[in-house]
């Protein structure tokens, strides 16, 4: 250290203060980064690499980025998992006597992000925290950009299986979690002995990622979640002598996890975010369970063809008009409800909006107007907001009487409670109106943002600064007339300053009292005592302009900040309403009807259609009616060939029944539903070879989970459980997961098992809940149309081949799997035809399925070897053995045996 200059010195003092940082390091106009910060920052962000002291034979690596330009370089190393350090100049150059003060005044994190370049306007930002041990956990989720807190805690055996769907669900950017924790977080999602805990040591630190979840893994010191610690950081934000008020008096892991999470914001930020004012804390079971698998399989947010956003669920309701209500409307489908009465409140408040287009056009252009008052609020806290947000505050609020007076005969009591509770804050109104011009510049630096009138001083300060210009052709019209020295002119210079300037021809006729500046090739520069005195004057006005300026700003944002509640009430009553009258815009557009919700078992949809692909292709979608209940159609057994229609089917059952659970109106003409707790899926192929975990492993897994976790009030959507292995070790457990789903007393969920094996039918005749459903085809000309129609009973071919000529197999291998399939079923009917002796009425099921597969597998071999085959013996067959020569017929055979497989 002694061998630095002192700003390096400085420096390294502030990177050991923030370990585990990219530390941007403000010089002038630029922030640098240096050392390994440097080759990181250089290599990421795609930017030249240079060196500092080379001449001393230990070049320092450096490489910098303009600050006007900062924040998007910024924003990318965040987005890859980054925790940067910005450190700023405290002080004006100018008026340091040695090294200028510089300190850290943020550390953003990918969950703790509150610039716009950072953020999506349409999706939250979570910051989650979670701890605990054993059979006890609790998790804390905060959304600084917005102030939303919420914190929770579960019991028992699936304690952390519960926790974890949590996480899942409100989709963090950043995960905290106290360093003993390591391993369990390692095990959850499949990393390294080598990833956690993260060496705090570390010069630069990237937080662990989990790709998959876009999630950002960050350990803490243990000590940091000592219980009284977090309890007193929570009392301190919210100024509460307990947290009884709060519902968290008897959930210790979640007080832990909640002040563990706001007291990293706090350090993060530098300041005591005073937007995050309360904290709500919930019960797991407060909402519909989505887990990452359930919102992945159903397209709820992101489609898993990469078709874009219009593809998803999210995609095609959000009819949004203001980023608050697009977060609000997401939240809903993040976590719908089950609670009947607040289902029913929230279709209450749909069906008024969807009953009057005018009320609802007039709603939504009042609310077009209105900014993101939900973030607008947090930086005003923050202390970063500038003057066109407050002008943006000021005309938001503006809208707020025109939105009260577009919905004055709403009788809908939900519309009414957040009408009452969009306050227009008229007092702020009248002081933004009053403080802020009307076209502010966008950097408080740039000057001009405080409107004329509003203060004394600053008018009186402008007026000189005004009046410069006429000040100046006064007195250079007055040094003319004294010096008679016609073209004498007064000019500014970026060095000198305010400079007289007259041509070398006339200095001899330059007054004793002018004093020389500097000396050109034509022309000699001169300054005056009166020149120098309001030149002092007007400089000494535009910095005080500037700094009363500031200070008057920063008044005027504190004060509109002190209002954060009311502004924070207004902002969730204007984004509830926007995403109510969304809901009521996509059900008049796209002809959904209000579901009716009861609290008895009956599932009954009448024409019922997926919301996604009906919006999305240019077909009209054909629908289909269901029925299930708890005693006789609990298990839906769905046959029939691929492309059909069991994946459409069984989505569709649940993105209605999600529908209808967030307070939406659905696609269909009639449904009735009752109140799920959980819609689980175990749709498609997929591996997971970076954690070690083939095809069949992954789906084994997640019917692992379901079979633990489903209850009576569960919908399971089944599809091809057991295609990844042997066919009898594929059918003995998609027959065993069918009777589990629907023997099971606390796991017999409602459940939509779509299959390929054909045996599984027999199902339906042992099993009083089980029924045979399959999805009908045509043929014509030896050829399938599909219908996409839902009857009874099952399906009686599989028609794969028909489907791989639709995708383009060559004709030859259609031909040829023709052939093949007829032996195949040849075999099956006749050459075990002496199986097929009468059984006894009660065989069991089970047993007859198992003979029908082996003859199957049995006749398979049988039958592929005899069609390798049969040419040659087709050939054979033809041969006039009497008159072949003994050499002719050596010949023969061992162009046989060559050719025999």
């Amino acid at each position: 250290m002694a061998t630095l200059t002192p700003m390096l010195q400085q420096y390294h003092e502030l990177k050991r203060r923030y370990p585990g940082t990219l530390l941007f390091f403000r010089l002038g106009d630029f922030y640098e980064l240096f050392y390994d910060d440097a080759i990181t920052g250089a290599r990421e962000l795609e930017i030249t690499l240079t060196a500092r002291h080379k001449e001393r034979g230990a070049p320092i690596p450096m490489c910098g980025v303009p600050h006007h330009a900062a924040a998007s370089y910024i924003a990318r190393l965040v987005r890859k998992g980054y925790r940067v350090a910005i450190c700023e100049q405290l002080e004006d150059a100018s008026k340091a006597k040695k090294l200028i003060r510089r300190d850290v005044v943020r550390v953003i994190t990918p969950g703790t992000a509150i610039d716009p370049q950072l953020l999506d306007a349409r999706e939250p930002v979570y910051l989650a925290a979670v701890c605990g041990a054993g059979e006890r956990f609790g998790a804390a989720f905060l959304d600084l950009s917005t102030g939303e807190f919420r914190a929770t805690e579960t019991s028992g055996p699936e304690a952390w299986t519960q926790i974890r769907a949590e996480i899942e669900q409100f989709a963090p950017r950043e995960l905290l979690f106290p360093a003993s924790l390591a391993p369990l977080i390692r095990e959850t999602y499949g990393l390294g002995a080598d990833v956690l805990p993260l060496d705090a040591t570390n010069t630069v630190a990237r937080i662990s990622p989990v790709p998959e979840l876009e999630l950002s893994l960050m350990p803490l010191d243990d000590w940091l979640w000592q219980a009284d610690i977090c309890a007193e950081t929570l009392r301190a934000q919210f100024g509460a002598h307990d947290l009884a008020g709060y519902g968290l008096d008897a959930h210790p892991e979640a007080v832990r996890a909640a002040g563990a999470c706001l007291r990293y914001a706090r350090e993060t930020q530098r300041d005591a975010v005073a937007h995050v004012s309360e904290i709500e804390y919930f019960e797991t079971h407060d909402y519909l369970v989505l887990d990452a698998v359930t919102t992945r399989n159903l397209e709820l947010f992101e489609s898993t063809s990469k078709a874009g956003r219009e593809a998803t669920l999210l995609g095609v309701i959000d009819e949004t008009v203001t980023s608050m209500g697009a977060r609000a409307l997401r939240a809903w489908l993040q976590r719908p409800l089950v609670a009947r009465g607040e289902i029913e409140t929230r279709l209450d408040a749909v069906a008024a909006l969807h009953a009057s287009q005018i009320v609802r056009d007039r709603l939504r252009a009042a609310l077009r107007e209105v900014a993101d008052l939900e973030r607008l609020t947090a930086r005003l806290n923050m202390a970063t907001a500038g003057p066109r947000d407050l002008l943006a505050l000021r005309r938001s609020l503006e809208q707020v009487p025109a939105i009260r007076r577009a919905l004055e005969g709403v009788e809908a009591s939900l519309i009414r409670v957040l009408v009452e509770a969009a306050d227009d804050l008229q007092e702020i109104r009248q002081l933004i109106a009053r403080a802020i011009s009307d076209d502010p510049p966008a950097n408080l630096a740039d000057g001009g943002a405080i409107r004329d009138g509003f203060n004394e001083e600053l008018d009186r300060l402008r007026a000189i600064s005004r009046d410069a210009k006429q000040t100046i052709a006064e007195m250079e019209a007055r040094e003319r007339a004294r010096t008679g020295i016609a073209s004498l002119r007064i000019r500014y210079n970026g060095v000198f300053g305010y400079c007289i300037e007259v041509s070398k021809a006339n200095a001899a006729r330059v007054p004793r009292d002018y004093e020389r500046r500097q000396t050109l090739s034509n022309v000699e520069r001169f300054t005056t005592p009166e020149l120098k005195e309001w030149e002092a004057q007007a400089r000494d006005a535009e910095t005080r302009m500037l700094e009363l300026e500031l200070s008057i700003f920063a008044e005027v944002r504190a004060q509109v900040a002190a209002e954060t509640r009311r502004l924070q009430t207004t902002a969730r009553a204007l984004a509830s309403l926007d995403a109510l009258a969304a809901l009521a815009e996509t059900a008049a557009r796209r002809r959904y009807v209000r579901p009716i919700l009861h609290d008895s078992d009956e599932l009954e949809i009448i024409q019922g259609r997926h919301p996604v692909i009906e919006a999305n292709s240019a077909a009209p979608f054909i629908p289909n009616d269901l029925y299930m209940n708890n005693s006789t159609d609990r298990l839906l057994i769905i046959t029939g060939p691929n492309m059909a229609g069991k994946s459409t089917l069984m989505r569709q059952t649940a993105l209605i029944a999600i529908l209808a659970q967030i307070g939406s109106f659905v696609p269909a003409e009639r449904a009735r539903l009752p109140i799920f707790d959980r819609i689980w899926t175990r749709v498609g192929a997929s591996d997971d070879l970076a954690h070690g975990r083939s095809t069949f492993m992954v789906e084994m897994t997640e019917t692992a989970a379901i079979l633990r976790g489903a209850t009576p009030r569960s919908l399971v959507l089944l599809d091809e459980i057991g295609r990844g292995t042997a066919t009898f070790d594929g059918l003995s457990l998609a027959w065993a997961v069918a009777e589990y789903l629907h023997d099971s007393p606390e796991h017999a969920a409602k459940t939509l098992f779509a299959t390929h094996y054909h045996e599984l039918t027999e199902l339906a005749e042992r099993l009083p809940g089980a029924q045979n459903y399959h999805v009908t085809v045509a043929e014509s000309d030896g050829r399938i149309i599909f219908l996409y129609k839902l009857a009874r009973g099952r399906a009686s071919k599989s028609y794969g081949i028909e489907v791989a000529r639709l995708a383009g197999l060559p004709m030859s291998v259609i031909e040829r799997a023709r052939e093949v399939l007829q032996r195949l079923e040849r075999y099956e009917l006749d050459v075990f035809a002496e199986d097929e002796s009468p059984r006894e009425e009660n065989e069991d099921a089970l047993r007859r399925a198992a003979r029908r597969l082996r003859r199957r597998a049995i006749a398979a071999q049988a039958t592929l070897f005899d069609a390798v085959n049969q040419s040659l013996l087709d050939e054979l067959r033809a041969v006039d053995v009497e008159s072949l020569s003994p050499e002719e017929a050596r010949a023969l055979i061992r162009d046989l045996q060559r050719r025999m497989v």
